[in-house]
């Protein structure tokens, strides 16, 4: 099974992390034309407030996606076709 989830924000990598619980096999990959490592960006206007400090902006270590094995793939997805199980980036 390969599990395919657009978008590294918080609600993707919780999707990526939910997977990998409930599956140790599957291959799965994050599609994402952000940066490469999720970080909060409502947290933003703390740090620019001087309220908390940037390290704080990323909730998950970048080796996480290494640990979990999730590929993340760079890339803006065009087109779904569910007919065919493509996406098109």
């Amino acid at each position: 099974m390969h599990v395919v989830i657009i978008g590294n924000g918080i609600s993707g990598i919780s999707a990526a992390r939910a997977v990998r619980s409930l599956n140790q096999k599957c291959r799965i990959s994050v599609i994402s034309a952000e940066s490469d490592y999720f970080y909060s960006r409502t947290a933003l206007m703390y740090v620019f407030m001087g309220q908390l400090k940037s390290e704080y902006l990323k909730p998950y270590p970048d080796s996480l996606w290494k640990s979990e094995r999730i590929t993340l793939i760079r890339g803006l997805v065009e087109h779904i076709d569910t007919e065919r199980k493509n996406i098109l980036f």
